[in-house]
């Protein structure tokens, strides 16, 4: 089987990829002594570097970095998909791939996986936020345009994981990020979606970014509403209506 992982960047997507890996399905080349701080994402390197061609990426700094209008596939990225696909399918009997961007392009992908499972995940804004603001004054100055960006990547990356979900006739679990670090419920849950039992990586002592109130980031939030239609409560509840919905049963696929 192949496991396609799906969710903002800094939202739990390392940590499944992570479980999934340690349970014996491969999601790339990993070295298990480098931390997720020191670079280590369980990231797929040949499906990550082509998701960054596609979409023109040469940073990892996402927040800065607009989700495309339209999505594009030329022909030669379209090989390289092809490749990554029959050369994992060949290597490994199950088998995924995690990267944030995926979230933004996974209808590139859909048309050329055969069939597969959808695991996603989300997080609040106010989780994600002490990631990207600076708590000292040095950069302070920077934290209105920081804030601006995340809520706007967000809501981005969020609607079009919604419209993936809504869309796709492959079997989805979404999974929210406070519940599966803090409850055993959202954990077995994942479990009975894969199958099989999965080798718990979670740690409460790096359970970082835990939801609180921020004046300036619920200012940027009104702001984004009014210009640009980024209700993010709005967003939340599509996303929790998707975590409750029971998911379509595997459609056969002539790519076999």
């Amino acid at each position: 089987m192949i496991y396609v992982i799906l969710g903002m960047h800094k939202s739990g997507t390392t940590l499944l990829a992570q479980m999934l890996h340690h349970s014996g399905i491969n999601m790339g080349e990993h070295d298990a002594n480098v931390s997720y701080d020191k670079g280590n994402k369980y990231e797929r390197e040949s499906s990550l570097k082509l998701n960054m061609a596609i979409l023109g990426h040469s940073s990892d700094r996402f927040i800065d970095q607009p989700a495309p209008k339209q999505l594009v596939l030329s022909q030669a990225h379209r090989q390289q998909m092809r490749d990554i696909i029959q050369q994992c399918n060949a290597d490994y009997p199950n088998w995924g791939f995690k990267d944030p961007r995926s979230t933004l392009l996974y209808p590139l992908w859909a048309d050329e996986l055969p069939p597969h499972k959808i695991i996603a995940i989300y997080r609040t804004p106010s989780e994600m936020w002490p990631r990207f603001r600076y708590d000292g004054w040095r950069y302070a100055y920077t934290n209105p345009q920081n804030a601006w960006n995340c809520v706007n990547r967000w809501s981005e990356h969020n609607l079009r994981l919604v419209q993936d979900l809504q869309q796709s006739h492959m079997p989805f679990i979404m999974l929210n990020y406070r519940d599966l670090m803090s409850t055993p419920a959202e954990f077995d849950r994942l479990q009975n979606f894969v199958g099989q039992p999965l080798n718990d990586q979670r740690h409460g002592e790096l359970y970082r970014g835990q939801p609180k109130t921020y004046k300036l980031l619920e200012t940027v939030a009104w702001f984004a509403a009014k210009t640009n239609g980024y209700h993010y409560q709005e967003i939340i509840d599509k996303l929790e209506a998707l975590r409750t919905a029971t998911a379509p049963s595997p459609q056969p696929s002539p790519k076999g």
